[in-house]
């Protein structure tokens, strides 16, 4: 199948490409017009715009506002990968899925881009999830629900083999040894670990977190038990700013840039002490954990993690969060998310005395 030709630069992201993107899927489209009101650079650049439309698409009953994501920016081009990863999960494995996403109107890649145009979520009425505003017990179970959907899809499945259908997914890895793993190696040099740990983020994590001898030590033993599976689908990335819900107070999942082949705790840990107060985590999180166990057999996985396996395994993914929020560049996120998030890890990971507090 001949590769689509994708835009490089916003430039190039015009009303008549857009409509050539669309009219397969929906017959007789074109746009008219495109109006591009905001473009948000980010490691995917976003572009907001309004479409116009021909009588075809009015009648097809597309939304005017989108939102145009890809790698439009000069780091395009080193962390590509990305943007594809993002545009094959939703043309390849969204549509197996049922779970709260965006309405996708396209999606593609070839050998030099990604390309993804979704429904602008705002005039939905959604909500974008903040780490300011902590979820309900309601909201962090129903999200723990649709994980437990996606996980289930692929768990322990032939695909996520390497010769495997699903193989081109990245395996997870949280300090792999190919050129991906040297930003975290790079936050591991003692010079730029005093720099993190001399920014207001620093305040709130217990002194037994910054330990940067520690917390490489538990990122090697995460490495290994990581591997030992089960795998599944995860979303990679599942923090409260991926994720939204929608009017009615379902929630949505963004971002699939780091879609991997991985261990389901990988996103359980991630979300569920990242999205709570700690106060709350404390007191919900046996019980949130039990529904996503039990998600998990209702969404078809014959044999579940016991608890133990799973608290075990909850406490090696600790470190995970607590290492990649306490290093997070202030470029990727502003100083009070990360000075909101590191700090729950970090009593965490002294709740469950899991590394690098204690041994695993």
């Amino acid at each position: 199948m001949k590769e689509p030709w994708l835009p490089l630069v916003p430039e190039n992201v015009t009303a008549s490409w857009l409509g050539d993107a669309l009219a397969p899927r929906y017959p007789g489209t074109r746009v008219e017009r495109l109006d591009v009101h905001e473009i948000l650079w980010g490691t995917g650049t976003k572009m907001m715009v309004t479409a116009t439309y021909n009588d075809a698409g009015r009648g097809h009953g597309l939304p005017r506002a989108l939102c145009i994501k890809a790698g439009l920016a000069e780091h395009r081009e080193l962390v590509k990968f990305c943007y594809q990863t993002e545009a094959r999960f939703f043309a390849e494995l969204a549509p197996r899925l049922l779970l709260g996403l965006p309405q996708i109107l396209y999606a593609a890649a070839n050998a030099d881009q990604g390309m993804v145009v979704m429904e602008d979520l705002r005039p939905t009425g959604a909500h974008i999830c903040r780490v300011q505003q902590p979820l309900t017990r309601d909201q962090a179970a129903a999200f723990l629900d649709d994980m437990a959907a996606l996980h289930a899809r692929w768990w322990n499945s032939p695909a996520l083999e390497d010769d495997g259908d699903l193989g081109w997914l990245m395996r997870h890895d949280p300090l792999p040894d190919e050129a991906w793993g040297d930003f975290g190696r790079g936050q591991l040099q003692p010079e730029t670990w005093a720099h993190y740990m001399g920014l207001p983020r620093s305040l709130g994590i217990p002194v037994a977190c910054r330990d940067r001898e520690g917390v490489h030590a538990a990122l090697q033993e995460l490495r290994l038990f990581g591997e030992q599976g089960p795998r599944c689908v995860i979303h990679g990335d599942a923090h409260l700013g991926n994720m939204y819900l929608t009017r009615e107070g379902r929630p949505g999942f963004l971002d699939w840039q780091t879609t991997r082949r991985g261990h389901w705790a990988q996103d359980v840990t991630y979300f569920y002490i990242s999205a709570l107060d700690p106060l709350d985590r404390r007191a919900w999180e046996r019980d949130l954990v039990a529904g996503y166990l039990a998600a998990l057999a209702r969404h078809g996985v014959a044999h579940p993690p016991s608890a133990e396996e799973a608290w075990r395994a909850i406490r090696a993914h600790i470190v995970y969060g607590l290492f990649y929020w306490m290093v997070n560049p202030v470029e990727w996120q502003a100083e009070e998310n990360n000075a909101a998030t590191a700090p729950r890890f970090g009593w965490a990971a002294v709740d469950h005395a899991a590394p690098p507090v204690g041994p695993l």
